[in-house]
């Protein structure tokens, strides 16, 4: 896998970035990695600095992702791979952040270890 993936955590949860802090680290070789709590912020970000991966969380304060959101991110940084990152029921929504353009979608709480390594295979490998 590629070294120095630079990936940004935008989730307004400390527990869920500090965990998803260690998964990245764990399978990606010498990451940087920023952190967002909400979404203007991320957009915020997105704009001043160019990054390879964004996990985005669906449910944050001051607004929600949806799938146009994955469109506006992608027409800031084209080449960004995002995963939906959510507590929200998977089946129902995932389709829908895929045709948008999103790469992967992690349901929070289920596999998220074994679930953000297959979607890092899938973006870099």
């Amino acid at each position: 896998m590629k070294v120095g993936i630079k990936v940004l955590i935008a989730d307004d949860s400390d527990l869920m970035r500090m965990v998803m802090k260690g998964f990245f680290k764990k399978f990606l070789d010498n990451p940087t990695i920023a952190e967002t709590t909400n979404l203007p912020d991320t957009f915020e970000l997105l704009n001043q600095t160019e990054f390879d991966f964004l996990l985005l969380d669906i449910n944050m304060p001051r607004e929600d992702s949806n799938p146009e959101t994955i469109i506006k991110v992608h027409a800031i940084q084209p080449q960004i791979k995002v995963c939906m990152f959510t507590g929200n029921d998977k089946a129902t929504l995932q389709q829908q952040y895929k045709d948008a353009g999103a790469i992967g979608f992690i349901q929070k709480h289920e596999n998220m270890g074994i679930s953000i390594e297959q979607v890092l295979k899938k973006a870099f490998d």
